[in-house]
Parts: structure tokens; sequence; C-alpha cells
């Protein structure tokens, strides 16, 4: 694959650009013009949506994820292949499904706590596949879960997948959650997948902030970060059209400076078993 991308396409991004225009045209037709781009993505699911979206791309996310994994499989173009196996098999797309594993097990672990009464929230939710292996929430265990993200095109998936099962949507802006919403508070468990890798340092402390205060007296907060060194991750990057933003695992805990220590009741970080992900955990004091 490397000799055939320096020979044919001269650059990584060339190379995704083209598999974008190729898989377009399968069964689609021609793509849609720049005006029309928006209402395609909600009617239709595309192997790529428009590219540059923050926090990389959730269709292809699902990809990476094994949802959706005929699309290679769609195209005869060899190349396309060769990417795609590489990045489902790279340590960064397998640390993002040991992520998806993490988060339905700690939607699991709040909804037997919580006796079927657990609320929860998640902010940047993308598709909220986590939701799939979740037993707690696929089976109602569960007083309300809601789904924030900004994206129109991300919540009508989840209420295609899991409004059924009670999943509430929410559509608005994390520059303004903070102080805003006042109807998203007292939560069992708040967690975030990606959001965090969108946001500067500044913007993710007041996030924190507001977060925790949405918890209940002993509520979770669980935020999940790309950490520095993840090998190969220069080619995820490029193709999800990403720049996170990484963190070690005292950036993650200088997140909570500013926060009174009365108010946190318990705090560690953690890392996935490929330690390419960290994760800061977070109990309300009470």
């Amino acid at each position: 694959m490397e000799e055939w991308t320096q020979q044919q396409a001269g650059s990584l991004e060339e190379v995704i650009g083209r598999l974008e225009r190729n898989i377009h045209q399968l069964g689609t037709g021609p793509e849609p013009l720049a005006e029309d781009r928006s209402q395609a993505e909600v009617s239709r699911v595309l192997p790529f949506p428009t590219r540059g979206s923050r926090a990389g791309n959730a269709v292809l996310i699902d990809y990476l994820y094994g949802i959706n994994s005929t699309l290679s499989a769609q195209s005869p173009v060899r190349p396309t292949e060769e990417l795609f196996r590489y990045a489902s098999t790279a340590p960064a797309a397998r640390a993002l499904r040991s992520r998806r594993q993490l988060l339905s097990r700690e939607i699991d672990n709040c909804c037997s706590r919580r006796a079927g009464q657990a609320r929860i929230l998640s902010v940047g939710s993308g598709h909220l596949r986590e939701a799939d292996l979740a037993q707690g929430l696929r089976h109602g265990r569960f007083r309300e879960f809601v789904a924030f993200d900004s994206h129109p095109p991300h919540l009508q998936v989840v209420e295609q997948s899991y409004g059924s099962l009670g999943v509430r949507t929410c559509l608005g802006s994390f520059e303004q959650l903070p102080g805003s919403y006042p109807g998203l508070r007292d939560f069992d468990l708040i967690y975030c997948a990606g959001l965090y890798e969108q946001l500067d340092d500044a913007n993710a402390a007041r996030l924190t902030r507001d977060l925790l205060q949405r918890l209940k007296p002993g509520g979770r907060l669980l935020l999940s970060n790309f950490r520095p060194g993840v090998p190969n991750i220069a080619y995820l990057e490029g193709l999800l059209d990403w720049r996170p933003q990484y963190r070690s695992a005292d950036a993650l805990q200088d997140l909570l400076a500013g926060i009174p220590d009365n108010d946190i009741g318990y705090t560690r970080v953690f890392h996935d078993l490929s330690n390419c992900v960290a994760f800061l955990e977070v109990t309300r004091h009470g």
C-alpha cells in the first residue's frame, strides 16, 4: 500500500479525496452540491460525510467500530481495501473500540447501581454506538438517557437507532452548554467520549466545572482523551481530517483546577490497555 500511495497519490490527502469521490458515486449518483450537502447527510448514510467536521467523522468511526463493515467491499479499488484494512487495525482504531466497550460497561454499572432509576447524559454523543453494547440501556434499566450533540445528523442516527429504547436527544452548542440548558442536571453519570479532543484547555476546564455541577451528589463524571504519542496516529488524523488535542494524565488532572476541593469527592486518571486513551473520573461530593 505504501508503494502504491507514493507512486499514484503523492499524499494521503489525495488518496482520501479520491476515495471520497469513488464511494459517493457507488449507488448514490453525483456528490451533492454544497448547498444540498447538509440535507443529503441527513437523508442517507455516506461512508465519508463532509470532511473538516470536528472530532473526526462519525460515519467512518462507525466503520472502525465494525459497523457498516461492508463499505470496503462495495468498492473494487484495491487501495481502498488497503486503507480500510489498515485503518481498522491501527492502534488508535483498536483504542476507539476499547473505549466504546468501557463506556458501555460504565452505563451498565450505573444502571445496576441505581436499580432502574439511573439518569445518564452523554455529551458529544456522536452516534452513541456504546448503546449497542450496554445491556442496561437495551433492557430499559434506566430512568433517563440523554444524548447531547451539536450536529443534527448525529442525533438523527441516535433517534433512529436508539429512540425506541427511550434515549432522548438534545441539540445544542458545546460552547454554550456551560450555564445553559437548566433541564440537564441531577445526573448519576455524565460522560464524554471524544469531545475533549476538540477543546482547548480553557474551554475544557470550563466545561468540566459545568458538568460536575450537573451531577447529583455522588454522581460520576467520566472524560476520555487520546494521549500523546499514540503509534501511527497521523494516519487516522488524515483519514478523519482530525486535529485532536492530546492530553497526558497530568493535563487531564489540570482541568480540575479552580474547582473547590469540597465539590470533589474522588478523582483518578486511568488508561486503556494499550495506553492510547486516558480517562479522567471525578465524583461529585455528597
